[in-house]
């Protein structure tokens, strides 16, 4: 077994634009740690990927590069069928990695995915 640590995940309900280097989807971001995100598209496995994702209320954009490292197709969780890729950040600019940072840092650490639904994204507004 690795000995990576797990972060916390939280929910969210962004849009995100992904984009290898044969494919280009836009779909749904459903949870987000410091360490990657998970869309509902499936991408292909290990292929490095463009990320593009917005504030809901400033359309600020903020960019990532990251990797799929694992795919999930059509497994029950909370109910309901989830199809997509897990996707781990490998490059960020400063600035995005502060803004994130700041964001993910003001979240409850008590209320991870499975509680309750943040929107870590109203925190982007009024980040410094």
């Amino acid at each position: 077994m690795g000995s990576e640590v797990r972060e916390t995940r939280y929910k969210v309900d962004v849009r995100v634009d992904c984009a290898t280097r044969d494919l280009f989807v836009s779909d749904r971001m459903v949870n987000v740690s410091r360490g990657g995100l998970f869309v509902e598209a499936t991408l292909p496995l290990h292929s490095e990927v463009e990320l593009v994702f917005r504030t809901p209320e400033t359309g600020a954009p903020i960019s990532a590069k990251g990797c799929v490292v694992w795919n999930c197709n059509g497994r029950r969780v909370s109910g309901r069928r989830v199809t997509g890729s897990g996707i781990k950040f490998t490059d960020m600019s400063p600035q995005a990695r502060s803004v994130l940072e700041y964001c993910l840092s003001r979240l409850s650490p008590d209320s991870p995915i499975g509680d309750q639904t943040h929107r870590v994204w109203d925190l982007l507004t009024t980040a410094p």
